[in-house]
């Protein structure tokens, strides 16, 4: 999995200018807006331009959000996962997927998380759906830091939260990262993501 600098100082940019990395089988583009040096979690925009199969990730958990474009219907044996517009889908990196596009090219924002290596919240504004969990931590794991995206049409912001005193959810209104980011206004569409971790990732 791609990796990109660890996010110390908060981070504002707009995601359509960072570099896109074609996709081996010429299906699509994916921009990397930052990745866990220790390979726990990666969050990314892909531009998928046509059917064909989903890239394979095992011992991760994903969630998927439609940013724009009608939908995505990802299919394996035994497994139909829908990806709609602006709410997320959860489903693990290890199944075999073949991706059909709803109705054309769409822009999907993934977050990568390594199973008992990190877990998250992925809050969308504005859906009553919009709201899921993913991941796990070690047991016992103390020393947590949560790192907040908040991802608009055009533009993302990253923010790191004070070391939290135990294993918690974390999320809006979780204890040491209610201070982060900026809320999202009522008429702008934003997803918000709350990865937590241990500050030092485990030997």
């Amino acid at each position: 999995m791609a990796q990109s600098p660890d996010p110390r100082d908060p981070v504002r940019a707009r995601w359509l200018a960072l570099p896109p990395e074609p996709w081996k089988n010429g299906g699509g583009v994916t921009r990397t807006l930052a990745a866990d040096p220790a390979g726990r979690w990666r969050v990314s925009i892909a531009d998928i331009e046509r059917d064909g199969p989903y890239s394979r990730f095992p011992g991760y958990d994903r969630v998927s959000v439609v940013l724009a474009g009608e939908g995505v219907m990802l299919q394996g044996e035994g497994v139909a996962v829908p990806l709609r517009l602006r709410e997320p889908a959860v489903f693990g990196g290890d199944a075999l997927l073949q991706s059909t596009l709803v109705g054309g090219p769409v822009q999907v924002l993934n977050l990568f998380v390594l199973r008992g290596g990190a877990m998250a919240s992925v809050t969308c504004s504005g859906t009553a759906s919009g709201c899921c969990e993913v991941g796990s931590l070690p047991v016992g794991a103390d020393g947590l830091e949560v790192t907040r995206f908040r991802v608009t049409a055009g533009a993302y912001e990253i923010t790191r939260g004070a070391e939290m005193p135990g294993v918690g959810t974390p999320g809006v209104g979780t204890p040491g990262v209610a201070n982060l980011g900026a809320p999202a206004t009522q008429t702008e569409f934003a997803v918000i993501l709350d990865i937590t971790v241990q500050k030092s990732a485990p030997n």
